[in-house]
């Protein structure tokens, strides 16, 4: 399509760059501007009629591109001209960048020395750097989006994401030239079904991914694909045979783009000062303190119609924002190499020995040989039993192993041995509230209270275990406390999140939806903050609003099979079987083992006439809850299926 009249009274089409199912790249000229200067202008076509969605749609990509220009110019990154919205067409508008890709020095196919990857590193990160710091991840970056400024030689980050799957799986940004958007099976973006990866760890990932294409001159298609089973084995054994990397910097690179949350640096700066590390002889510096502390696994509970969990057999996403449990403290404190006293350098073999263990652990849990690990850091607790960084390391891996017993007694040893961290009493409390042991938890959250005073994680997990157990008011009592704390973006939004349920829960509407719009606001493109909303709007009738917002949390999350089963019960209420039985199907295709999905859908089976498959669903439904020991939903499904069948042998 060829653009004739003129964007916004200002920017004049030359050619199309790129075109896509509902995006294309322009190359146009800036007429308010003397100079007419070329520019990039993104036209997003919105995929809706919905006048709600689209301006949510369209409120959303303002908002993205708004905070994209409050980092102000930087020479390292495009700048963004402007936006225009005209009925469903959204346009984005950015610099021209003068030069060429990144794409095309890999494109050479030769693997790069060790000094040159260190130093495509160190300046990239330095860009991720800047733009993390005002809280902003990419979310689109590979080899396209990184040029190589043709007079000044820097790179410049181009086409940050705007949001994902409206419509496509495709992420929405465009480059100088060329498609910049990627397939689900790029070489530098994890999949949809590897959400382990945080915003900025997904950046980490893609630039990690470019590191490894350039020390070993791959091809992209030749590149490993994180969907791959052996991954992780596949990246070190291209490293190992086509690189000549140092195994110091091969690790490093396999840290970037591990898809284990345990391994991943929290942030760029993180990656920066191991670079640093390796680039400084090692008799100059002292043990290294490692920056980056891995969590637990989240507890998934998916939500019911009550906005409360329904159990071990549901294996979604959980409405309660919950504050994740970070457990790896890291390699150890700095060795005091320089202390003296007969005592201290009769000791230092031992402490040299124990860093050397804690590393070698370190490394092994990276690669996922935690057996490794675990041998490592028995071995260093054997020379010193109350290492309290071994024994929380140990105790994720415990965890990790199924061993949950051994997990909480490792954490109890470590309070022993450090009575006043604060940040263990919430460790421990976390895992007792991944056992199911809600006092011990919600009297662990109080200990780290009791030492930290402002710790608003420890309330916000608090409230969550008070919640649990029926104690609502409590709950918003230790939300509200969060909420006061803690000025971080994204455990205020968790803390509102909660408290709208628990609220909603005490039947204060009201100020139950306050709270989920306080969320939607500070946190507007998760997917969590409407399909809670919705489950309040569904509470009031509002049936037309709930349907809305669970729609857009399935827009910004399509892989969440909790929206799709809550817009499925709204449909039922508002006496739409065909689209109720559609989202019950869609959410069985997330997640099989739903069993409020299946009990549900066999009701509208037995409802719509198709008693058989009524049947089938109920009767995995009961071996589910069986498997799980929840004797309650067994019972449900048992009453439902001898009402069936006694139905059933009275038509004969």
């Amino acid at each position: 399509m060829v653009v004739k009249r003129l964007i916004d009274g200002r920017f004049q089409f030359i050619r199309v760059v790129s075109t896509k199912a509902y995006t294309k790249t322009y190359l146009m000229t800036d007429h308010s501007d003397a100079a007419k200067p070329k520019c990039i202008v993104k036209h997003l076509q919105l995929p809706t009629h919905n006048a709600t969605t689209l301006k949510f749609l369209s409120d959303l990509l303002a908002k993205r591109v708004s905070l994209l220009k409050r980092m102000g110019d930087h020479p390292a990154i495009a700048k963004n001209l402007s936006t225009v919205q005209e009925d469903q067409d959204f346009y984005w508008v950015r610099d021209y960048v003068p030069g060429q890709p990144l794409v095309t020095e890999l494109a050479e196919g030769k693997p790069k020395a060790e000094t040159e990857v260190q130093s495509f590193l160190a300046e990239a990160l330095a860009i991720l750097d800047t733009i993390q710091r005002h809280g902003i991840a990419h979310q689109n970056l590979h080899p396209n989006n990184l040029i190589r400024h043709r007079e000044q030689g820097h790179l410049v980050l181009v086409d940050f994401g705007l949001i994902q799957d409206i419509g496509t799986s495709e992420a929405i940004a465009a480059t100088n030239g060329g498609s910049s958007e990627l397939s689900p099976e790029s070489a530098y973006l994890p999949q949809v079904e590897h959400r382990q990866f945080t915003r900025f760890a997904a950046d980490h990932f893609a630039l990690g991914m470019i590191a490894v294409q350039m020390a070993t001159g791959l091809s992209n298609e030749a590149m490993p694909r994180l969907s791959q089973a052996d991954f992780l084995a596949q990246v070190k054994l291209q490293l190992d045979e086509c690189s000549s990397l140092s195994p110091a910097m091969k690790d490093l690179l396999l840290r970037m783009v591990s898809p284990q949350p345990e391994a991943q640096f929290h942030q760029a700066k993180d990656i920066l000062i191991a670079l640093v590390e390796l680039s400084t002889p090692p008799a100059t510096r002292l043990a290294p303190n490692a920056t980056t502390r891995p969590e637990l696994q989240k507890k998934d509970t998916g939500a019911s119609e009550q906005g409360t969990a329904v159990g071990a057999a549901d294996q979604s996403r959980a409405p309660r924002g919950w504050r994740r449990p970070w457990i790896w403290l890291g390699a150890g404190t700095a060795l005091a190499l320089l202390a003296v006293g007969g005592v201290v350098l009769m000791r230092l073999p031992q402490r040299l020995e124990i860093y050397n263990l804690l590393q070698q652990a370190e490394t092994a849990q990276r690669r996922g040989q935690s057996s490794d690990a675990l041998a490592d850091l028995d071995q260093v607790l054997d020379l010193q039993p109350t290492h309290v960084e071994a024994l929380t390391q140990r105790s994720n891996l415990l965890w990790e192993n199924g061993q949950s017993e051994q997990a909480l007694q490792d954490l109890t040893n470590a309070i022993q041995a450090d009575p006043e961290a604060a940040e263990l009493y919430y460790k421990r409390g976390n895992v007792r509230f991944l056992v199911g042991d809600l006092q011990g938890a919600i009297a662990d959250y109080s200990e780290a209270i009791q030492h930290q005073e402002d710790y608003a994680d420890a309330y916000v997990n608090r409230g969550n275990a008070r919640a649990e157990m029926g104690d609502e008011a409590g709950a918003i009592d230790d939300y509200t406390a969060a909420i006061s704390l803690d000025s971080n973006p994204e455990t205020k939004a968790d803390a509102y999140l909660n408290r709208c349920l628990s609220r909603s829960n005490l039947e204060d509407y009201a100020a139950a939806l306050s709270d989920c719009d306080d969320a939607v606001n500070l946190r507007p493109n998760n997917s969590l903050a409407y399909e809670n909303r919705g489950l309040v709007k569904r509470r009031l009738n509002d049936f037309q609003g709930a349907i809305q917002d669970f729609s857009i949390a399935i827009q910004i999350n399509s892989s969440a099979p909790e929206p799709y089963y809550n817009r499925g019960l709204t449909r039922q209420d508002l006496g739409d079987f065909a689209g109720a039985l559609d989202d019950f199907n869609q959410t069985i295709q997330l997640n099989p083992k739903h069993p409020l999905a299946l009990y549900d859908r066999g009701l509208l089976y037995a409802e719509m006439g198709e008693p058989d498959r009524a049947i089938a669903d109920l009767e995995t439904v009961a071996s589910a809850c069986l498997d799980v020991s929840r004797l309650g939903c067994f019972d449900d499904a048992q009453y439902q299926l001898e009402k069936l069948r006694a139905a059933q042998n009275s038509s004969l």
